[in-house]
C-alpha cells in the first residue's frame, strides 16, 4: 500500500519550499507595493525617496547575498530559515510602530529586508537545488511557483489596508510569517546524501559509513546507479570565470524590470484611474499566472538547451513592460498579466537552473549569494529609475520603455552564453 513515506523527501522539501517563498512573495516582493501609498502619505514622502529604501534593502540583499549562501552551505537550510523567518516577522511587527521616515528605514533594513534575504530566499531555492539534478527544473519550478501562489495575499492586503490601515496589516502579516515560515523550516534539510539518499530519488543499494559527514564516506553499491559528471566550482573558482560575469550582467538586466514593476505597477495602475482593490488584484494576477512560466518553463529546462529557455523568458519579461507602458484602460491589463507574468515566472526559475547547471551544488550557496551581489543594479537601479522618471515627467512611460529595450538586449546576450569551457566536475550519482 502507498504511504507518504514512499514519497522521496527531496518533494517535500520542494512543497515546503514553495509555500515559505509564497510567503515571502506575497508580503514582501509582491505586497509591499500596496503599502507603498499608504506610507508615502504617512511620512508625507514623494515616491523616489521611498523607493530609496526598496533599492537599499536590494543593496543589502545583494551584500548579505554570499553571507547567507555560505550560511547555508556550511550549517544546512534548517538552521538558516529559523533564524531569518523569525527575524522577518518580528521585523513587520515592529514596523507597525514606526514613527516616522527614518525608523521605517531602519525596521525595513535591518530586520524585514535581512530575514528575507536569510531566512526565505536563499534557502528557499538552495535546498530543492541540493535534493534534484536531473528533475532540477521540475523541482524548482514548483518551488518557485510559491511566488505566484504568494499573489493571493496582495488582493487580501489590499482589503486590509483598506479595512484597518497600514499599521494593523502590518501586525498581521508578521504574524502569519511567524505561523507558516518556522513549521516549514523544521522541513528543510541539506543534502539527500547526508541521510542515505540519492539525488532525485534515484534506486540504489546505499549504507552510510559510521561517521559519514560528507558524500566522500557513502558507500553504494552501483547496481542500478548512474555515474555521471557535474559542475563542480568552489566560489573562487566560479569567479575566475567570464561567464559568471556575464551571466550576472544579464541577470541585473533582467532584474530592472523585475523590481521596478514589482514596486511600482500599484501605483502606476491607480495612476491611470484603477481603483486600489483592483490594482492590488491585478498585481496579484500577475504573480499567478506566473505560476504557468515558473512550472512551464522548469519543466522545458529539463528537456532543452537551457540558455535559450532563459533567453525566451527575459524577452517576454520586456514585451510585458512595453505593453504596460501603454496601457490606458483595464482590458489592456490582459496582455500584461499574461505576457509578463509568464516571462517574470519563466525567469525566476531559469536563473537559480542556471547558476546550478553552469556551476553544480558544490558551493551553489555561495556562488548564488556572490552572483546576486553582482546583479544587485538592476533591483537598486530599477525602482529608484522609475521613481525618479514618475517625480521628473509625472509618468512611467520612459522607464517602462526603457525596460524593454534592455531586456532585448540581455535576451540576446543569453542566447550566447554557454556552459563554463573548462569545466570543474566531479563525479556524481544521478
Amino acid at each position: 500500500m502507498f504511504s507518504y513515506k514512499d514519497i522521496f523527501y527531496g518533494w517535500w522539501i520542494v512543497i515546503s519550499s514553495m509555500v515559505v517563498l509564497s510567503v515571502g512573495a506575497g508580503i514582501y516582493w509582491l505586497g509591499f507595493g500596496v503599502f507603498f501609498l499608504p506610507l508615502a502619505m504617512e511620512f508625507n514622502s514623494n515616491r523616489t525617496v521611498l523607493s530609496g529604501a526598496i533599492a537599499l534593502s536590494q543593496v543589502e540583499g545583494g551584500m548579505l547575498g554570499p553571507i547567507g549562501g555560505y550560511l547555508v552551505d556550511r550549517f544546512g537550510p534548517r538552521k538558516i530559515m529559523f533564524i531569518g523567518v523569525s527575524i522577518m516577522g518580528i521585523g513587520f511587527i515592529l514596523m507597525s510602530m514606526a514613527k516616522s521616515l527614518f525608523w521605517f528605514y531602519v525596521v525595513y533594513l535591518l530586520l524585514i529586508s535581512v530575514g528575507m534575504s536569510i531566512g526565505i530566499r536563499v534557502p528557499g531555492l538552495v535546498a530543492p537545488i541540493n535534493w534534484f539534478i536531473r528533475r532540477r527544473g521540475t523541482a524548482l519550478g514548483i518551488s518557485t511557483s510559491g511566488v505566484g501562489i504568494g499573489g493571493i495575499l496582495v488582493p487580501i492586503l489590499g482589503w486590509l489596508v483598506i479595512e484597518m490601515g497600514w499599521r494593523s496589516t502590518s501586525v498581521i502579516s508578521g504574524l502569519f510569517i511567524l505561523a507558516v515560515g518556522l513549521p516549514c523550516a523544521a522541513v528543510m534539510r541539506h543534502k539527500p546524501e547526508q541521510y542515505g539518499l540519492l539525488p532525485d530519488g534515484r534506486s540504489g543499494d546505499q549504507t552510510l559509513g559510521e561517521n559519514a559527514q560528507d558524500n566522500n564516506d557513502i558507500s553504494l553499491n552501483k547496481t542500478n546507479i548512474t555515474v555521471e559528471e557535474e559542475a563542480s566550482y568552489t566560489m573562487m573558482e566560479a569567479m575566475k570565470t567570464p561567464v559568471f560575469w556575464l551571466l550576472s550582467m544579464v541577470f541585473g538586466l533582467r532584474q530592472l524590470i523585475i523590481g521596478a514593476i514589482g514596486l511600482h505597477q500599484v501605483p502606476f495602475l491607480i495612476d491611470i484611474g484603477i481603483n486600489p482593490q483592483m490594482a492590488a488584484t491585478v498585481l496579484g494576477m500577475t504573480a499567478i499566472t506566473s505560476i504557468i512560466g515558473r512550472l512551464g518553463f522548469g519543466w522545458l529546462a529539463d528537456r532543452v538547451e537551457k540558455r535559450y529557455v532563459m533567453a525566451v523568458t527575459i524577452m517576454l519579461a520586456g514585451m510585458g513592460s512595453f505593453v504596460l507602458a501603454n496601457v490606458t484602460t483595464w482590458w489592456h491589463l490582459i496582455f500584461f498579466v499574461f505576457i509578463y507574468g509568464v516571462g517574470w515566472g519563466g525567469g525566476a526559475t531559469m536563473m537559480s537552473v542556471l547558476r546550478a547547471e553552469y556551476f553544480g551544488r558544490k558551493a551553489f550557496g555561495t556562488i548564488s549569494g556572490m552572483m546576486d551581489f553582482v546583479q544587485m543594479f538592476g533591483l537598486v537601479l530599477g525602482p529608484i529609475f522609475a521613481g525618479f522618471i514618475f517625480d521628473t515627467t509625472n509618468s512611467y512611460y520612459i522607464a517602462f520603455v526603457t525596460f524593454a529595450i534592455a531586456a532585448a538586449c540581455a535576451g540576446t546576450v543569453m542566447i550566447f552564453l554557454k556552459p563554463p569551457v573548462d569545466q570543474s566536475t566531479e563525479r556524481v550519482i544521478v
